[in-house]
């Protein structure tokens, strides 16, 4: 059994206890993501680094690979996945370093890219994603049970997709680099343009025994926020489970929507997930996409009388801060300092700044789940 992601350990917790008591694993997670009363015998636990790999998680993908290696064809590799896998279990390709992977992950990251196109990228310049470890394992069967935090919940995309064949070509990662301005190694854009670097398809014989099941979405949180603000007499508006684009654009998107709806008397809430991306410019700024989209919200609302709301990731991190996410109120424009500071907190990338400065801050530490973005503007 392999677990990876934020949310490994809850899940491995859970699942062992369906296994044999002599199961062999590996669990991999976000570094203070483990379990304290949870040690299992047989399996090894690894703290690694989160959103930029670390040499801990690049061990963990060699460690991995070397299990798939020795499985045989009446074996199976059982894949418990989850969000930031990506990151957690890096296994450079190609002669790429894992200093040149870092690089290439913080510019990913800063780029504005979508989740899909970064994990195109990913998948191609790994040993282990996109289908690698699946093809590591055969003749062996692979099964991966996934909590998505994917826009549209592709489970190929989820983590990377090292247990399942990938559609997207050496070419489109290309066309990516491309379009966002990111640089990589001579080597590599070689080995990308003669296709050395391709991922195994849906056709080849390495991917016929890999199954998936998903046992959690974004759309069902989404869901059980509907219920609960329905139950507090608001009424639910729900904007989408799989939001993209702009953070920025998307709060000053909400806020228009949240004012109509008060101007129209109706106690509502808009409810929405997805993950939505951010173009950073200060590289020194503090701040994730939760509290960018909610800052952008909070100037375009002018302290408006009536409207609350927060915006948090679900694993309990926004980014890389020690923050799920935060929350807004009329008023709180105030608290940060006035709208002037606010909005050169927002232009400065330091939108976690301005939240905590406001004593705003949503914190939660880690969640034990993993199903992207939740927003919630509640109107009355």
């Amino acid at each position: 059994m392999l677990a990876v992601g934020k949310a490994a350990a809850h899940m491995a917790a859970v699942v062992l206890q369906r296994l044999p008591q002599d199961i062999d694993g590996l669990i991999v997670t976000r570094q203070g993501y483990g379990l304290d009363d949870f040690a299992p015998q047989h399996l090894r636990l690894i703290e690694a680094s989160h959103p930029v790999p670390d040499a801990e998680g690049a061990q963990a993908a060699i460690l991995a690979l070397q299990a798939a290696d020795n499985l045989q064809e009446g074996d199976l590799l059982l894949v418990l996945m989850s969000g930031g896998a990506s990151a957690l279990m890096p296994c450079p390709a190609g002669g790429l370093t894992l200093a040149e992977k870092q690089s290439i992950t913080r510019a990913l990251l800063h780029s504005g890219a979508p989740i899909g196109k970064m994990n195109v990228v990913r998948k191609h310049l790994s040993a282990i994603k996109g289908g690698h470890l699946a093809a590591r394992a055969w003749p062996a069967a692979t099964h991966m049970i996934a909590i998505s935090d994917i826009p549209g919940d592709d489970p190929a995309m989820i983590g990377s997709g090292p247990t399942l064949p990938d559609p997207a070509s050496c070419a489109d990662t290309l066309a990516i680099l491309d379009e966002y301005g990111i640089a990589v190694p001579d080597t590599i854009a070689a080995q990308l343009r003669d296709g050395r670097l391709e991922t195994p398809k849906p056709d080849a014989q390495e991917m016929a025994r890999t199954t998936w099941d998903l046992c959690a979405r974004p759309a069902d949180m989404c869901a059980a926020a509907c219920t609960l603000v329905a139950e507090h007499g608001y009424e639910p508006i729900m904007l989408g489970d799989a939001l993209e684009g702009d953070a920025l654009a998307l709060g000053r998107d909400h806020a228009a929507q949240a004012l109509k709806l008060k101007a129209q008397g109706r106690k509502a809430a808009l409810i929405s997930g997805g993950e939505a991306t951010v173009t950073v410019r200060n590289r020194q700024g503090r701040g994730g996409r939760c509290t960018a989209y909610l800052l952008a919200c909070a100037i375009a609302l002018r302290d408006a009388q009536g409207i609350s709301g927060f915006a948090a990731d679900s694993d309990g991190i926004d980014g890389s801060e020690d923050n799920a996410g935060a929350f807004l109120w009329p008023g709180i424009l105030a608290a940060m300092g006035g709208a002037q500071q606010a909005q050169a907190h927002l232009e400065n990338d330091n939108s976690y700044l301005a939240f905590q400065q406001a004593e705003a801050l949503l914190m939660t530490g880690p969640s034990g789940t993993n199903v992207n973005d939740l927003r919630v503007l509640l109107v009355e």
